[in-house]
């Protein structure tokens, strides 16, 4: 239950109790004009204290113990349908008063507001009663669904931050071998590590502001095809020609939206478990491209030890094929159009890791 439908949800609720104890007077003896401002007098005093005791529920006892606000409600009930039907015996003595319908005579006048004042304390108490415990169980399904984002949330900064570390410790050891003997490149290396570090803050504020908003934090490929080629390019300082990188990417998939720092994820994986245990090195291939319009297919590519074939069990390659995975989860709902997947798959000395995930585009390119 949004908070800003919650007006409208309890004006409705109390139309149709209005609604449904006037019908049933009229159908059973016909309501009398009169009636009808009593009717509304007692819906609406009971209405009314219903609202109230929302306000304070949310004031006050929003994360109070489940006893509290069990005992909380089920007296607020009690009181609101006593002030409705209050104020309906109210209205109805001053109706006498003037003169608008007839009057009771004295020695039945208070059995006459007993009955009238249980007889529809009773019916209000069980419609607030109702309304109050579906608010509650609303309530508490809010209070659950917000709790799995924010887990959601947690996590995946989690995974977001097991991604860089040891990057980033390598390439600022790079960097510094590299000063005295090479200072220009050094200071471009420098350059490209303070856009990467810059890049990653930025997307992570962008992903906490989006799962706050219920949103999917993705980012354009273009931006991450930019990022992927200044992370090749420092790890060039370590591998020098021992790596290289080819790409072969549809025009159209460049506005494709996918998870932060994917593709890097999936190089870094490619360099640690191929490019790394190779004495000559070798090319990293990416490919990306669309399929039927509706999904995009990524495939990394790199050759792997001849001995080492085999050992990488397809379900899982390490921490960084698992967090792919565990990202993928929980940035993808499961009622999604195309389900996305991830597996690695050998061909002659070459690791594959394929990906197929749902084609997002920006709200620009719609």
């Amino acid at each position: 239950m949004q908070s800003r439908y919650v007006h409208y949800y309890q004006f409705f609720a109390w139309l149709s109790v209005f609604s449904l104890i006037t019908g049933s007077i009229h159908f059973s003896r016909g309501l009398a004009d009169q009636e009808i401002y009593f009717a509304i007098s007692l819906i609406f005093g009971t209405g009314l204290y219903s609202y109230l005791s929302r306000y304070g529920f949310k004031r006050f006892l929003n994360t109070a113990n489940i006893f509290y606000q069990v005992l909380y409600f089920i007296t607020q009930s009690a009181l609101g349908a006593s002030f409705g039907a209050s104020l309906m015996v109210l209205s109805i003595l001053l109706f006498i008063s003037f003169g608008l319908v007839t009057p009771i005579p004295d020695d039945m006048l208070w059995f006459a507001i007993k009955t009238m004042f249980w007889g529809n304390w009773n019916n209000m108490f069980g419609a607030s009663l109702f309304w109050s415990v579906l608010y509650l169980l609303l309530t508490k399904v809010r209070q659950l669904y917000a709790m799995k984002e924010a887990l959601a949330s947690s996590q995946l900064e989690v995974l977001s931050q097991q991604l860089n570390p040891h990057f980033l410790f390598n390439t600022l050891n790079n960097i510094r071998a590299s000063i005295l003997e090479e200072p220009e490149k050094a200071r471009d290396s420098l350059a490209q590590l303070s856009d990467m570090l810059r890049y990653s803050l930025e997307q992570h504020s962008l992903e906490q502001h989006s799962l706050e908003q219920h949103q999917s934090p993705k980012v354009l490929l273009e931006k991450e095809l930019e990022i992927l080629e200044e992370y090749i390019a420092l790890c060039k300082i370590q591998y020098e020609d021992r790596l290289s990188f080819e790409s072969d990417i549809n025009s159209k998939a460049k506005r494709a939206l996918i998870p932060k720092l994917l593709l890097q994820l999936c190089v870094e994986n490619a360099i640690k478990h191929g490019i790394g245990n190779l004495v000559d090195g070798g090319t990293i291939f990416l490919k990306v491209n669309i399929e039927q319009d509706k999904s995009l297919h990524i495939h990394v590519s790199n050759p792997i030890p001849r001995a080492n074939e085999g050992s990488l069990p397809k379900s899982s390659s390490g921490i960084g094929i698992k967090n792919i995975r565990r990202r993928l989860a929980l940035l993808y709902p499961k009622n999604s159009a195309v389900s996305p997947s991830l597996s690695l798959s050998y061909e002659n000395d070459v690791a594959i890791v394929t990906i197929i995930l749902p084609l997002e585009k920006s709200e620009d390119d719609k």
